[in-house]
């Protein structure tokens, strides 16, 4: 019975051993898959956490700049402040250029930033993360600079404490109930094979020690349906049967050879059942992989899902990051315009009033020329806002740009630079005509072509083409290609190429592998991409390192006539009959211009600092002409300036002036009834063309 006992109890042992080695395996592959799972999730948390402290910083960096500057501690203490309320920052502090702290907000820094850290934040923002006492923080460090201008450097930490604690709650909460379940169901499967199979062998194997000791005739009794009840049936009846040739054995030889007989049958009956158990065994298994496949499958997916997403992120972070150039863009060359009026302007009546042979006439030409240098700069950032073009005409590539560009002094210039290099054209001869912006897509086919041209620094060739092209699929870089006719420019040259991985930066504003000093301000292709999106075109490229580039623009066709050239200006014919004509500017020097030139042009000129003073003049006063600027800090701007007007003189003619560029609200003034739009810096014939235009237009109507 002892050695009975230790066998059942061996194959009790050895079945819990098998249920708790899975259970423990699944809990192993479940903890760890989890574990991973959650540490993708948490780093995912950290770069959020790293995106918003990037955007505080984005969003305090030119006001906190300005008060360094300033040397405004309490207003950096302020501005400290308020970025201290955003959830989860717990310390904010400012370094001046010498690394000693200015000011700090929560934790306590450093009095002096190490020397090492200032030089690694010249290369950049820096983030870490890092433990004070055992609390974890991620720090976000850089310089604090504003317009190319570095003032100190800025600190800023953040909490990480919740979102460690939280992902180890998850954890141990999942593992948990995992285990517990995993730990029910290792009780449930003993009890169930107890029940089944070790209590029944049991049973079954005190009956056979008792025929084994001469109890012949012993009976086992288990009220089981399947094999093993089958077997204690069997069993019942070969010790039935023992039993009777017991009894006959005595009495006949023949009883044995019946009981060998009877052995063999249960013998079959055993070897029947066991090839049963085999079976049962093979369907379980193939059960478990066919499980453990799936999950594979799932896993596969998941990670197929968090690709995707991080391709998502990393688009909407560079679409940010465009928008937010564009709007900086535009804002500074609204700024840029403003300065640049006078640099351009009078110079043009200083030159009128000096004699041909004066020695300050060069000189004064010069500024002129550098002012009208830097006013074309302002237009390359005012394309990068995407604000840039305000005169559409119908024009043809060939004539009224190609061959423009090819006949113009700036491409003589580049010429002399790369003599080696041969320009050829192929242009269709009956190319469609396009509505656009001529100055615009001269200034994009002159970045093409400096740029082929550079990529070929020994010589080479640069193939300039045109052609008619239908389009009816879809095109590389694009969602959605409207189907129609359009004008194809094609540009392309057999130099040095772009690399792979640089193909889908190209049109970033100021990302170049150039050498700086000699390639420009470093937005030519981004001046190219805001003009062809300005124009509703396309712009595909082809480009094989080591073989050369293709630029290839699409420009929607019109069945439009080009327009007639403008006549020669005359200032004789803009000349002035002493009308009187009301400037409104909030900028004193734009003012000033304007009442110089406007009197040179033989205007009677008031000139007036804001809207709301210029409706309070025109209550009592009239006027033939407003020179209207759009933009103007505080008070009204110029499209609520002229509805005021308007309401006090209806038809009263308007010319807007603006140094950002013509939007919605410019618009909505010239449906109201205001007549043309001139961007600062404006020269003398251009004012003057615009308010004869108008005069002129007005006396038709009286």
């Amino acid at each position: 019975m002892n050695s009975s006992g230790k066998k059942i109890k061996s194959l009790s042992f050895r079945i819990n051993a098998f249920i708790w080695t899975i259970c423990a395996t699944l809990l192993l592959f479940f903890g760890l898959f989890f574990y991973a799972f959650e540490n993708h999730q948490r780093r995912s948390q950290i770069e959020q956490a790293k995106v918003l402290l990037s955007a505080v910083y984005q969003q305090k960096n030119e006001e906190l700049a300005n008060e360094i500057f300033a040397s405004h501690r309490e207003a950096v203490a302020f501005i400290l402040n308020e970025i201290m309320t955003t959830k989860g920052i717990s310390a904010v502090g400012v370094y001046n250029m010498d690394g000693f702290l200015l000011e700090s907000v929560g934790i306590r820094k450093s009095a002096s930033m190490e020397k090492e850290k200032r030089n690694l934040l010249e290369n950049g923002p820096i983030f870490e993360e890092v433990r004070l006492d055992s609390h974890p923080y991620i720090a976000y460090s850089t310089v604090i600079e504003v317009i190319g201008e570095r003032v100190g450097y800025f600190y800023i930490y953040f909490d990480l404490a919740d979102l460690y604690s939280a992902s180890r709650l998850r954890i141990t909460l999942i593992l948990a109930i995992f285990g517990g379940m995993l730990m029910i169901l290792s009780i449930v499967l003993h009890r169930l094979l107890a029940g089944l199979v070790i209590e029944p062998l049991g049973h079954l194997r005190n009956a056979m020690d008792q025929v084994m000791k001469g109890n012949l005739g012993e009976q086992v009794h288990l009220p089981l349906k399947n094999e093993i009840g089958a077997v204690a049936e069997a069993f019942n009846a070969m010790s039935t049967r023992l039993g009777e040739q017991h009894d006959r054995l005595t009495r006949s030889m023949q009883a044995r050879d019946s009981y060998a007989a009877q052995l063999e049958e249960t013998n079959r009956k055993l070897a029947a059942l066991n090839a049963d158990l085999e079976n049962i065994v093979a369907e379980r298994t193939g059960e478990l992989r066919a499980s453990y496949e799936k999950l594979q499958a799932e896993i596969q997916e998941r990670e197929r899902t968090d690709r995707e997403k991080r391709d998502l992120e990393e688009r909407l972070a560079r679409s940010r990051k465009m928008e937010a150039l564009g709007l900086l863009a535009g804002g500074v060359a609204h700024d840029l315009n403003n300065v640049l009026s006078g640099i351009v302007s009078y110079p043009e009546m200083i030159l009128m009033d000096l004699p041909l042979d004066d020695p300050l006439k060069p000189m004064i030409t010069t500024i002129q020329r550098s002012g009208q240098k830097a006013a074309a700069i302002v237009q390359d950032l005012l394309a990068l806002a995407r604000r840039g073009v305000t005169n559409m005409t119908v024009l043809n590539l060939n004539n009224d740009v190609i061959n423009d560009y090819l006949n113009s002094p700036e491409f003589q210039k580049l010429s002399s630079y790369y003599p080696a290099v041969v320009i050829e054209t192929h242009l269709a001869g009956d190319l469609m005509n396009i509505r656009g912006s001529a100055v615009h897509l001269k200034k994009a086919v002159m970045n093409l072509v400096s740029n082929a041209a550079e990529a070929q620094p020994e010589g080479g060739r640069i193939i300039i083409s045109t052609e008619n092209r239908h389009v009816d699929l879809p095109m590389s870089g694009y969602d959605h290609v409207n189907e129609g006719d359009y004008a194809l420019l094609r540009v392309e040259d057999f130099g040095s190429g772009i690399a792979p991985e640089d193909l889908d930066r190209i049109f970033e504003p100021f990302y170049t592998k150039k050498v700086m000093g000699r390639s420009g301000t470093g937005l030519g292709m981004s001046v190219i991409w805001g003009t062809v999106q300005d124009h509703n075109g396309y712009i595909n490229v082809e480009s094989q390192t080591g073989k050369g580039t293709c630029f290839e623009l699409y420009f929607p066709v019109t069945r439009e006539k080009a327009e007639d050239p403008q006549q020669v200006f005359s200032i004789e014919n803009s000349m002035g009959q002493g009308e009187k004509i009301l400037v409104i500017d909030d900028v004193q020097e734009q003012r000033e211009i304007a009442h110089t030139l406007l009197k040179r042009l033989g205007y009677e000129v008031v000139v007036m600092p804001s809207g709301e003073d210029a409706v309070a003049y025109l209550r009592d006063n009239q006027v033939d002409l407003l020179v209207l600027d759009m933009i103007m800090d505080p008070g009204m701007d110029g499209l609520d300036t002229y509805k005021q007007i308007i309401k006090l003189h209806p038809g009263q003619q308007a010319v807007i002036a603006s140094g950002y560029a013509e939007n919605e609200r410019v618009k909505e003034a010239q449906r109201l009834g205001a007549g043309a739009y001139i961007r600062k810096p404006y020269t003398l014939q251009k004012i003057a063309m615009a308010i004869r235009t108008e005069l002129t237009k007005g006396k038709s109507l009286k």
